[in-house]
């Protein structure tokens, strides 16, 4: 045999295990493909087809997780095939998989000078951005693997995560439609749609918050609204629904407000934020009794929400049922860290004028009116008259009248001597001065 036949039967040869090997791998049974790879790398088969070859064999590595040995494939192939597209692209996905973003970016970039047009150069591209964080350049690169691809779904969903990740909402859920139309049975494209447009209403439930923060009511309704026409899943509609409700109800619109709230309780029976705002819309109506069934609740499901506490102790004592204010507002102090910082000064000051001055003798309770009283003067930096008024009260029903009238006269060189209230509390004082505590009349 001359030798000339033999390299021409040895390069068919070569040329069939190729192509076997290119099967396997089409049908994901890469050891297989391997193997066919490495008989045909035996055969003549020339550079040129070798470094394709052994382009082939690092993609089947890649796919096996074994980097190294395709980095050193691909090493091998562009050495025998240089310029050769595959290779760059095969080894920028190696580089990624093993965090070495810079090589990748390097292998992406030669391929895509060489090939403008290669999908998978643009996707790699795009991939080692999202790892640097460079969220503007990764969608554009998926943009241009998608402008070579036109109808791969999973470039769009991959789009649309970058643009997820870079809080384009809208854009993300139009890349997400954009892969259901192609492939209308890809789950990820429904998942990623469905995320944007939680992130997008949740988005917009904070711009809400914010505004109603600021007391731009109109503006907070507007952004709940919006929120809530943006698919914002069940958890996020109870809230924006909820906020809503309150915003509402602070421009007095009380029975959009009541039906926000309703609504709220609909999607989420367990709300208890929703039962606690939607009693109070009820007593600033009148309905008394409807407030207090929603307090009920509102403390079933959460039993140490001490706001709940407080606003049903406050009705209670309006109705002159003494002993049941005392005992949630008592509640309100154990649980007190769940009411807003700003906000703790007020309620505590109250309850321990409550427990110091209470007409009911069963109710008043010095020592615990003295704790309370100097945590909301600690809070308030003991700037605030009616805290340290409170605790002259306080001091006073303990029976330490010394320390009654001291902080009764701090409370005056805090007051406006010309307020009604300037007058109670210098009567207060002389009360004091005679070893007499102050006591509420019924």
């Amino acid at each position: 045999m001359s030798l000339a036949v033999y390299f021409a039967i040895s390069f068919q040869h070569g040329m069939k295990l190729w192509d076997e090997g290119v099967t396997a791998a089409n049908r994901s049974d890469l050891d297989t493909a391997i193997s066919k790879y490495n008989a045909a790398l035996r055969t003549r088969v020339g550079a040129y087809n070798a470094g394709i070859l052994y382009s082939n064999r690092g993609l089947a590595y890649n796919s096996k997780g074994l980097l190294d040995r395709a980095l050193a494939d691909f090493a091998e192939a562009l050495r025998l095939h240089p310029g050769l597209v595959e290779a760059h692209v095969g080894r920028a996905f190696a580089y990624i998989s093993k965090g070495e973003t810079d090589k990748a970016l390097a292998d992406a970039n030669e391929a895509i000078r060489l090939d403008p047009n290669s999908r998978d150069a643009h996707q790699n591209r795009a991939i080692a951005f999202l790892n640097k964080r460079e969220v503007g350049n990764a969608i554009a690169d998926f943009s241009e693997a998608i402008r070579c691809d036109p109808n791969n779904a999973d470039l769009y969903v991959a789009r649309g995560n970058a643009f997820l990740t870079g809080g384009q909402y809208d854009a993300a859920i139009a890349s997400f439609e954009s892969a259901i139309r192609i492939s209308p049975w890809l789950s990820a494209a429904y998942w990623g749609r469905d995320l944007a447009w939680e992130k997008r209403a949740y988005e917009l439930l904070n711009q809400g918050t914010k505004a109603a923060s600021e007391r731009k009511y109109d503006e907070a309704v507007k952004f709940y609204s919006e929120g809530l026409d943006s698919h914002p899943g069940a958890r996020n509609h109870a809230v924006l629904l909820c906020d809503r409700g309150t915003t509402l109800a602070h421009l007095k619109r009380r029975e959009e407000s009541a039906r926000d709230y309703d609504e709220a309780i609909r999607l989420d029976p367990n709300f208890f934020q929703a039962y606690f705002n939607r009693a109070i819309n009820h007593r600033e109506c009148g309905r008394i009794s409807q407030a207090v069934g929603d307090l009920n609740e509102a403390l079933r499901l959460n039993p140490k929400f001490a706001p709940a506490y407080v606003n049903r102790g406050a009705i209670y004592y309006r109705q002159k049922q003494f002993d049941r204010a005392q005992a949630d507002w008592l509640n309100a102090l154990e649980n007190i860290d769940t009411i807003e910082t700003e906000q703790r000064p007020r309620f505590l000051n109250n309850i321990a004028w409550f427990l110091a001055t209470c007409p009911a003798a069963q109710c008043r309770d010095g020592k615990t009116a003295v704790q309370a009283a100097v945590q909301a003067c600690e809070l308030s930096n003991w700037r605030r008259w009616d805290c340290l008024d409170t605790l002259a009260a306080a001091y006073a029903e303990a029976g330490d009248f010394a320390s009654a009238i001291s902080r009764q006269n701090q409370a005056l060189q805090l007051a406006e001597v010309s307020s009604a209230e300037y007058r109670n509390m210098k009567e207060r004082l002389r009360l004091y001065q005679h070893r007499q505590p102050y006591r509420q009349t019924k």
